[in-house]
């Protein structure tokens, strides 16, 4: 699976999860492969600040090691493991058929509350490492979560990627 692919169902879940926090997704980066100069990637820009929580394609470092998903929501602060864990959550709820397994990770010299990075599985056996990261702007992170309640709807579970779609949009429920 190339990166792309990936990062097209990542996009397509957070399009699809709705969340009233999320203001916009996008997509970065030129490069095809993870380690080169501009490295692609999905951003998502917050209501609730003007920090930026990007999934960055990466190259998997070979000692990341599988951490569990957390059970107590985390601190708006940390938007990178914020983002993380709602991809493996998404993910979880999707089941995209183009993906066998995910996990969080952490490695050594990472400083990650939680984890450094989803590590994703594809069914051809390929490995895709997106990298957690937060690229925050002049406003404060809130305290308390503006959205506690937010549930990932049920349009997500019932999402499908088409196979010869560039980008997916999810399914109607």
């Amino acid at each position: 699976m190339q990166v792309s692919q990936a990062l097209d169902v990542m996009e397509a879940l957070l399009r699809a999860a709705e969340h009233p926090d999320i203001v916009s997704v996008s997509r970065y980066g030129r490069d095809t492969t993870p380690g080169g100069q501009s490295p692609a990637g999905v951003a998502v820009m917050h209501r609730s600040s003007d920090t930026r929580a990007l999934l960055t394609a990466a190259v998997p470092p070979r000692d990341a090691t599988p951490v569990p998903l957390p059970t107590e929501p985390l601190p708006m602060k940390w938007r990178a493991a914020r983002i993380l864990v709602f991809a493996h959550q998404l993910l979880d709820a999707a089941k995209p058929d183009p993906f066998s397994g995910w996990e969080l990770c952490r490695q050594p010299g990472t400083h990650g509350p939680v984890a450094a990075a989803i590590r994703i599985t594809a069914r051809d056996g390929s490995v895709i490492y997106l990298r957690g990261l937060a690229a925050s702007g002049s406003m404060r992170e809130p305290e308390t979560d503006h959205y506690p309640d937010y549930q990932i709807p049920q349009g997500v579970q019932s999402w499908h990627l088409s196979p010869s779609a560039p980008s997916a949009e999810p399914a109607s429920v």
